[in-house]
């Protein structure tokens, strides 16, 4: 059984995710403090992957970017996020983090699925719009691991009231990818503690109003 390292840094207690994969680390999500982390941890990633593009979850992006010259994913929706961190001002944050000089797409379809080989490794990709434009939640069926980001969490999910944000685009996309999958998968969110896709949907309000 394969888990994740797990970092959690920043003032929103925001989880980053470290997997090694045949090819190398794979990094989700970079949130303050990350990029010490691997430093210190010895972990050379070969790919880093946004789940999404909010301040908190990409903040040591630039960061990991020049440290080790691997690639930043993130969904084409997201990626002015990204580029132009200007925007976190209206969140009362006076220093925005640096943004990285470039990004790569996710190759996702608008609200579907795709195959995404990384590392060595075949993920699958979702998109699922709803707490920002381009959240994406990646999975890997031979780990039974699902990196949900902002979209699921341990009896709750994502806010939708922020730009972009939608509850029904949210609430549809959890039906339409997420709750299918099998029970025994493990989600790692973007906040809090991991869970289960059986137990969310046994206990999940969210869920069950779907």
């Amino acid at each position: 059984m394969i888990s994740p390292r797990v970092f959690t840094g920043g003032d929103l207690a925001t989880n980053g995710y470290v997997l090694e994969a045949r090819g190398g680390a794979v990094v989700f999500d970079a949130p303050e403090g990350m990029a010490r982390e691997l430093m210190r941890q010895q972990i050379t990633p070969v790919a880093l992957i946004l789940t999404h593009g909010h301040f908190d979850h990409m903040w040591d992006a630039a960061l990991i970017h020049e440290d080790y010259k691997c690639p930043v994913y993130i969904h084409t929706a997201d990626a002015p996020m990204v580029l132009d961190t200007s925007y976190v001002k209206m969140f009362g944050i006076g220093t925005p983090p640096r943004a990285p000089d470039r990004v790569e797409d996710l190759p996702v379809p608008d609200q579907g699925s795709a195959s995404f080989l990384c590392a060595g490794e075949e993920f699958r990709l979702f998109h699922l719009p709803g707490h920002s434009p381009g959240s994406v939640v990646i999975y890997h069926s031979g780990w039974g691991v699902l990196i949900s980001g902002d979209t699921l969490f341990c009896g709750g999910v994502g806010r939708w009231d922020l730009p972009g944000g939608s509850r029904s685009a949210l609430l549809h996309g959890l039906h339409k990818h997420l709750v299918p999958l099998p029970h025994e998968t493990r989600v790692y969110a973007g906040h809090g503690p991991s869970t289960t896709i059986g137990h969310e949907v046994e206990t999940n309000p969210y869920l069950e109003a779907i």
